[in-house]
């Protein structure tokens, strides 16, 4: 089964759960604040703390009983150097860049939460669109990486290398816990990881362009920020053909944070749809005078 056949069949799945999930009896908005941090070829451990950024989000949610459908958005920023690295410190490369993400999960509440129980905790997946744009400093210039193709990318030279999409599908997963501290008002803890199909989150992945071919392509510029172990050691020549990245593993990005999520009371005038509320009184018919 293809990437592209699970997401449309996740999103159907997903569109047919929301349709349902039109006679929920709750309706809760959460919001979101944390810490948002970076995998991949700048980064020597999968999950780590190391230059963590703060992050925000806002998720909008149905519940049917165990079951969650929820849908919000994620900002924040990553970034990495090479420099906070004991085995990459001379390729001297360095990234940021800020994080815009959609997405669409279904989440499953291990207990469901009532007068009985103040806790649970869940798990979630589904899918999301983000974007990104990685950049970094030529001394206090800063400059998007993306349109360099610091590793050949778009030119004749290397075919395989296309130039990475900016916005691109991902998927979210997770875990977390919530506590009630009210009838209405729950506090919580949550980790969302995301499994991305480029691993160009960091403008770094294959071997170094040959430095003719990039110059003639790119320009001076490319050359420069594809290898900056030179800034460190000037005898350094530019390793052309040699490893940069590791193409076998896509980067990652993933959020640690605190939530806090407000339930909505029922409204009667909408009872007929959401399931809550008064039901509207019948009208009786006249008893038969004997």
């Amino acid at each position: 089964m293809t990437k592209k056949t699970c997401h449309i069949l996740s999103l159907l799945f997903l569109t047919v759960f929301f349709q349902n999930s039109l006679r929920a009896q709750e309706l809760s908005v959460q919001l979101s604040a944390g810490l948002m941090n970076y995998g991949g070829d700048l980064q020597q451990q999968t999950y780590s703390f190391t230059l963590a950024k703060p992050a925000i989000g806002a998720t909008l949610a149905y519940r049917v009983n165990h079951f969650v459908i929820r849908t919000g958005f994620v900002y924040g920023t990553v970034s990495a150097d090479d420099k906070q690295s004991s085995l990459y410190k001379m390729r001297n490369l360095n990234f940021s860049s800020s994080i815009t993400e959609a997405n669409l999960c279904l989440e499953y509440d291990l207990f469901i939460i009532d007068e009985n129980r103040k806790f649970t905790p869940y798990i979630f997946a589904g899918i999301g669109v983000y974007h990104f744009n990685p950049y970094t400093y030529n001394g206090n210039t800063k400059i998007y990486l993306q349109p360099l193709g610091t590793e050949g990318q778009g030119l004749t030279a290397y075919p395989d290398r296309k130039p990475y999409s900016l916005t691109q599908v991902n998927d979210p997963f997770g875990i977390g816990i919530k506590y009630r501290v009210s009838p209405r008002v729950m506090l919580g803890l949550e980790f969302n990881s995301r499994l991305l199909y480029t691993d160009y989150l960091d403008d770094v992945s294959k071997k170094y362009a040959d430095e003719s071919e990039l110059f003639k392509g790119r320009g001076q510029l490319a050359v420069d920020l594809s290898f900056r172990g030179d800034e460190i050691d000037p005898t350094l020549p530019y390793p052309s053909g040699r490893i940069r990245g590791n193409p076998e593993q896509s980067d990652n990005y993933y959020t640690s944070t605190f939530t806090f999520t407000y339930t909505f009371p029922e409204r009667s005038e909408f009872g007929n749809h959401f399931g809550g509320g008064k039901r509207g009184k019948s009208l009786a018919c006249p008893k038969k005078v004997q």
